[in-house]
């Protein structure tokens, strides 16, 4: 089995649930031995001392859990982020954050409208985020990352404001209605699709006018500061994963941990991995996830075979896609208006 050297770490503790999330997590205190049940888990999965090339702390709401419980043993890295809340960002915080080694912050900003994060549910408002990124600049954190939803009022404001604080890296993704979620179940709709897509175009020329690059679909950044771990995902390396519900994958190999934190933590504190499933693909199929998760990149693919080559001479000539030369495909910008149509012909 191959070694990963990437690390994905699932912190499921939320202090209240956002009624458009579908990502698993949990209303309430987070465990005291939470940091202490991860290295465990990655210990029995025989992880114990790697070096890391990325680390990478999502959830859930990880600056829910302070430094004391933070630090996970004995882990290197090249990179690490963590994923927080404005709301929790005091500077007492992101001090702990830069002791703890944290190189990279990416902020839930989700927006600068205040109505708007009401409305989303979000426990700050705008003049916190700008304060969090504040106290993370004195503190010496030099990457961090805004995170900004499309489809809701106040959007373009929001992309200025975002912009003026200077991040190195935005991600821009636009609101949607997921099945279970407390949007879904009130009847909330989006906006149309058209509306989202002119949305996501103007951030395209906005954020390209004040030097950020595209470099995923929903992804941009100063030139250099691309988060790494993702990016290495995309490209297909192999991850490991800690914490309930986290995905991980080795080879053919995609592996997902029990999406329950209570049984998850049980296990561990047995002595034994927790529950979860495993799926093992083909070579073929493994091979088509990593080409069509490269499509989402702004590098491009190289197709390997005919019939792929052929359906990208097909898509270009359907203006989705554009021949940069040398075997490389990318999306236009209509094309990334449409990836998952896109990705579908090469299914």
């Amino acid at each position: 089995m191959p070694v990963p050297e990437h690390l994905y770490i699932h912190v499921p503790f939320c202090a209240s649930k956002c009624p458009y999330c579908a990502f698993y997590s949990e209303t309430e205190t987070p465990f005291a031995d939470y940091a202490e049940l991860v290295s465990r888990e990655l210990e029995l999965r025989g992880f114990a001392g790697l070096r890391w090339k990325t680390i990478y702390i999502g959830g859930g709401t990880p600056s829910l859990i302070r430094n004391s419980q933070f630090t996970i043993h004995n882990l290197q890295f090249i990179e690490l982020t963590v994923e927080c809340n404005p709301a929790d960002i005091t500077p007492e915080y992101a001090a702990q954050l830069a002791e703890s080694g944290v190189t990279r912050v990416s902020v839930g900003a989700q927006s600068f409208d205040d109505a708007t994060l009401r409305f989303l549910g979000r426990r700050h408002d705008s003049a916190t985020t700008r304060a969090a990124v504040s106290g993370l600049r004195h503190a010496g954190i030099g990457n961090i990352s805004l995170d900004l939803m499309a489809s809701v009022p106040g959007f373009e404001n929001s992309l200025r404001e975002a912009a003026d604080l200077e991040p190195e890296h935005i991600s821009v993704y636009p609101l949607s209605i997921e099945p279970g979620t407390d949007f879904h179940k009130r009847g909330v709709k989006c906006l149309p699709d058209d509306d989202t897509m002119d949305q996501l175009a103007a951030a395209e020329d906005f954020l390209v006018s004040r030097g950020y690059g595209r470099y995923e679909i929903s992804n941009y950044c100063k030139p250099g500061c691309e988060c790494r771990h993702n990016l290495a995902v995309w490209r297909g390396a192999d991850y490991a994963a800690a914490g309930p519900a986290a995905a991980s994958r080795a080879g053919l190999e995609r592996r997902m941990n029990i999406p329950d934190l209570r049984l998850w933590a049980e296990a561990l504190r047995s002595g034994e991995l927790p529950r979860g499933t495993v799926e093992t693909l083909t070579p073929e199929e493994d091979e088509r996830e990593r080409f069509i998760t490269g499509l989402r990149l702004g590098e491009g693919v190289r197709p390997d075979t005919n019939e792929r080559v052929g359906t990208c001479i097909k898509l270009v000539h359907a203006g989705v896609m554009r021949d940069t030369g040398g075997g490389v495909y990318t999306l236009t910008r209509r094309g990334r208006e449409v990836a998952d149509a896109v990705a579908a012909e090469f299914i």
